[in-house]
């Protein structure tokens, strides 16, 4: 469970520290904020002693789903051509 905590931790400083970045879309970074607050609070619980799991519902289960979104929204944005 350690490393799970790392990781997400770390995982939610990236998301705010790369979508801090204006060359994303509004919501490409308002997903990866959420996503980013969702892994904190998960973390907090873990501990804090709540007995989380990576597939617990709703929490961190539901940060997944932003991560992708923000994944998504990330590859469009590197992908799409150059105007």
């Amino acid at each position: 469970m350690p490393s799970y905590v790392g990781g997400i931790t770390l995982w939610a400083a990236a998301l705010v520290m790369v979508s801090a970045l204006r060359t994303f879309a509004p919501w490409m970074r308002l997903t990866a904020l959420v996503a980013a607050v969702l892994f904190v609070v998960s973390a907090g619980m873990m501990l804090w002693g709540a007995p989380l799991l990576p597939i617990s519902a709703p929490l961190p289960a539901v940060g997944y789903p932003f991560l992708v979104l923000t994944f998504v929204g990330w590859i469009w944005t590197l992908l799409r051509p150059a105007r």
